[in-house]
């Protein structure tokens, strides 16, 4: 309309007119100049301009008028389509949240059926009239792989990481495929819209350790533990221990505790805090979820260790709060998550947290625990341990990544133990274990009595460790069901000389280099024509090289829990073993009872008495060719001292120490320590 205006505006001054007798305004002589006039006559003539000058001009301006109203209809029609499209996604949303939010378990109800009608409903409510496409349940995880969808379906190359109709139902999926009404009927484009969202309930969360050693409280054992781990004498009694125990500790309240930034992985990793700090922040975070007498003890206990003198000053003693490939730390996190304070939302108990921080602390140092044991009267051992790889609380999601790898999964710790066994032989004469007599030669080989036998024994553990599997929350009464996937750590054993033990922390047990040890000294003689030709030491050296369980394997076993949310976790049993235990002296003895130790001779002694070097070789050889003689009498006569001492380190020494660190010899203890199912939902797509 604005357009035909300025058109007629346009067209008013080239319409000739003319204007005589009829009265006429005066008008100035400027504005007679103007309008072509003369004082002379009011008679005016103007002159038409010439038709073709505005040929074509109403065309012009009309298309340009009809393609404004046409840009502007479309416009209009599109904005609105837009405008539609935000509501259907809108709808989807909300519905799909209404929706998950129904999955949570409510005994005697299907939740996929609580599910659609609670999306169904929230649909129409939000947009009158709609009716939903049938809503799905399903199982949505970011490690899902999306089935493919049909080229002809509206949906197409969507990934939203959903799988419809599993059998652990934790999402919901809410598709709208509709043609909104339409403003202008004269179009006849494809106007379907096709939104689609996706809502999950929130991932379970669950704290997991394995090999932790408090399983089976010993009150001799932990203060054993703590007393070498503090470098002070601890004496505390199976209540406090209990007490610890018994406790629950919100990781992140003890993070906000500390005052610490952790809203990256970045800040995480970089969190390094002392000892002390630790132990307050655990105090301060005790009230949140403990009754009061449970905090009156487990904070009078922890107050007395920070107040322990001698030994270590814990606030000079630093840990890392996370652990990772190139640190060792307090807490195993899944590192694919994208908020660690979510991932932190879990639980621990005291006593945990307390021997995996100090085990952390010590692995950190260059000095490996010293202590000498007396088994007398049968032994002397001289005990040596370094934690390799330090234990771990894992807290995280279930379930595994697409390579294979856990999200959540703790370690137990990975030690090196050497006991420096020294054993005396029985006395009283000497044993023959080789006694030729030719005719012109004689061959005696005898072991002295009374001598000392040094034994060493390098043991290494390799790190067991435990997955979280699933965390099912919609069990009919309320409990979670828990699946872990856990394998025992592998036990290296040599008999000899490794150099590097303790000082090579990153190779690994296969290559380090090992050594024969002298396992006993014996005595050669050769007489000629009953003459002493010869009379020198010569050495049994040795070796054994073997793994628990036997066939250098572990099978990984999978663990059912069911944790009930109500109830205390102490009071719940959600211990269980994995593996069988297996005893070091016994496997030590089996082994060398099947022949399985290495010897040879070193007749060095003999090469410096400057005898021809073939009539040298023939005797060698004679000794060598009764090899298997000697070592069955050698260990004949050690026998008597080696099974009782190779029992003591069973039962007295090593199972014990390994056990308080956390370790076992072919199995491990698997804890859940919590699990949570908080029952809210998340757009997810």
């Amino acid at each position: 309309m604005l357009a035909f205006f300025r058109g007629y505006l346009w067209l008013m001054p080239v319409i000739g007119y003319s204007s005589c007798g009829a009265a006429q305004p005066p008008l100035s002589g400027h504005h007679e100049k103007a309008y072509g006039m003369n004082s002379a006559s009011n008679c005016t003539a103007v002159a038409l301009p010439s038709r073709r000058r505005v040929r074509g001009s109403i065309l012009i301006n009309t298309a340009i008028a009809m393609s404004l109203i046409v840009i502007t209809l479309v416009g209009t029609e599109l904005g609105y389509l837009f405008y539609m499209k935000r509501e259907f996604q809108k709808t989807a949303d909300l519905a799909a949240l209404a929706g998950a939010q129904k999955l949570t378990p409510v005994a005697g109800t299907d939740v996929c059926i609580a599910a659609r009608g609670a999306a169904a409903a929230n649909a129409s409510q939000n947009m009158p009239g709609l009716v939903l496409q049938q809503p799905e349940c399903g199982h949505w995880a970011s490690s899902n792989t999306t089935p493919t969808i049909p080229a002809t379906s509206c949906f197409k190359d969507t990934d939203d990481h959903f799988l419809p109709n599993a059998s652990t139902k934790n999402a919901i999926r809410v598709r709208i495929e509709k043609a909104p009404p339409t403003l202008l009927p004269f179009f006849e484009a494809n106007r379907t819209i096709c939104v689609q969202a996706v809502a999950a309930l929130n991932e379970p969360i669950g704290s997991i350790s394995v090999g932790s050693g408090v399983a089976r409280l010993n009150e001799g054992l932990l203060n054993q533990l703590l007393s070498m781990l503090l470098g002070t004498s601890v004496s505390l009694s199976l209540a406090d221990y209990t007490g610890l125990l018994n406790t629950k500790l919100n990781l992140l309240g003890i993070m906000d505790a500390l005052r610490l930034n952790v809203g990256t992985y970045a800040q995480l990793a970089d969190a390094n805090v002392s000892l002390a700090q630790l132990l307050n922040a655990a105090i301060q975070a005790l009230p949140q979820s403990n009754d009061s007498n449970t905090v009156d003890l487990a904070a009078r206990v922890l107050n007395g260790l920070l107040t322990l003198s001698g030994g270590l000053r814990l606030e000079d003693i630093s840990i890392n709060l996370l652990k990772t490939a190139q640190q060792a730390g307090l807490l195993s996190v899944d590192l694919n998550t994208t908020d660690p304070r979510a991932a932190l939302n879990g639980n621990v108990n005291a006593l945990n947290l307390l021997l995996v921080a100090l085990q952390v602390a010590d692995s950190q140092s260059a000095i490996a625990t010293q202590v000498e044991v007396p088994l007398q009267p049968l032994a002397n051992v001289k005990l040596q341990a370094k934690v390799i790889e330090t234990p771990s609380i894992a807290i995280g999601p279930p379930g595994y990544y697409p390579d294979g790898t856990a999200k959540t999964q703790a370690h137990t710790g990975q030690i090196r133990v050497l006991l420096d066994t020294k054993v005396l032989t029985p006395l009283g004469g000497k044993n023959d274990l080789v006694n030729i007599n030719l005719l012109l030669l004689s061959i005696r080989l005898s072991m002295p009595a009374g001598q000392l036998v040094n034994l060493p024994v390098y043991v290494e553990v390799a790190s067991g460790d435990a997955a979280l599997a699933t965390v099912r929350c919609n069990a009919p009464d309320g409990k979670y069901d828990v699946q872990i996937d856990a394998a025992p750590g592998l036990a290296h054993i040599f008999l000899g000389k490794v150099p590097t033990a303790f000082t090579n922390r990153t190779s690994p047990w296969a290559s380090l280099p090992k050594e024969r040890f002298s396992l006993v000294s014996l005595e050669a003689e050769i007489k000629i024509l009953g003459l002493s030709a010869v009379k020198a030491p010569v050495d049994l050296r040795a070796k054994l090289d073997l793994s628990i369980p036997g066939s250098g394997t572990v099978t990984r076993s999978s663990l059912n829990y069911r944790y009930d949310p109500t109830i205390p976790a102490s009071q719940q049993n959600l211990t269980q073993t994995v593996g069988t235990e297996q005893n070091l002296g016994a496997a030590i003895a089996s082994a060398i009872n099947a022949g399985k130790l290495d010897v040879e001779l070193d007749t060095s002694g003999l090469t410096l008495l400057g005898l021809d070097a073939g009539f040298l070789s023939d005797i060698l050889d004679t000794l060598v060719n009764g090899l298997i003689g000697i070592v069955n009498g050698v260990l004949g006569v050690l026998n008597v001292v080696l099974t009782p001492v190779l029992s003591l380190l069973d039962t007295a020494l090593l199972a014990p120490l390994l056990k308080a660190l956390g370790i076992q010899l072919g199995y491990a203890d698997v804890q859940l320590l919590s699990a949570s199912c908080d029952g809210n939902a998340r757009l997810v797509y």
